[in-house]
């Protein structure tokens, strides 16, 4: 009799279990969580979408309220159209919720992710050339201001190491320039004769 009463229990036990996780194999009920799930989304009836997702799901699913899907998960949902659904491995549990659609919903927002990612880089390829053009421009230019800036550096040496200064005037015979304008007068008829004469007598 103990024997008989452990093996009902045991029966019972995974009786109830089942009925508690298990999830059916039954295409039409499936097809019939789905179907309905979708008709909610397109109508915008978050709350009873919600009545199609297993709880636990529906809890991750869901806003804080819980009267509507959190906004990543309305997108998501919206993505997602029948046929894709029906082809996503989804099931349903023994009350027809569905099981996966957390999941689904998280792949389709990722490979919408992905996909802008990918967008982006391919706009950020012309930015970036661009960029680059520009920098090449900005050190071409740089280069070039320094260059003129040396080159005019090294003139003004050039122009100030030919200067003479007042001894070196002196030295080569440049004192003149030193002379004040009335002492550079016209020559007297005695210092012409004697530079005549001095001339002369170097030519005997």
């Amino acid at each position: 009799m103990k024997k008989l009463l452990t093996i009902i229990s045991v029966a019972a036990m995974a009786i109830l279990s089942a009925c508690a996780g298990s999830k059916a194999d039954d295409p039409e009920a499936l097809d019939n969580a789905l179907v309905a799930f979708t008709s909610c989304v397109q109508g915008s009836r978050w709350q009873e979408a919600l009545e199609y997702v297993t709880s636990d799901e529906a809890e991750a699913i869901a806003s804080d309220d819980g009267y509507e899907f959190k906004e990543q998960y309305m997108l998501a949902a919206r993505r997602l159209p029948l046929s894709t659904l029906r082809k996503a491995g989804l099931e349903v549990d023994s009350k027809g919720r569905l099981v996966g659609i957390k999941a689904a919903m998280d792949e389709a927002n990722e490979r919408n992710k992905m996909s802008a990612e990918q967008a982006k880089v391919g706009t950020n390829l012309k930015q970036m050339e661009d960029e680059r053009i520009k920098r090449r421009l900005e050190q071409g230019q740089k280069i070039m201001q320094e260059e003129e800036a040396a080159a005019n550096q090294e003139q003004e040496e050039i122009v100030y190491s030919n200067k003479l200064t007042d001894e070196e005037k002196r030295k080569y015979g440049s004192t003149g320039e030193l002379m004040a304008p009335e002492e550079n007068g016209p020559v007297s008829d005695e210092a012409q004769e004697a530079f005549d004469g001095g001339a002369v007598g170097g030519e005997d």
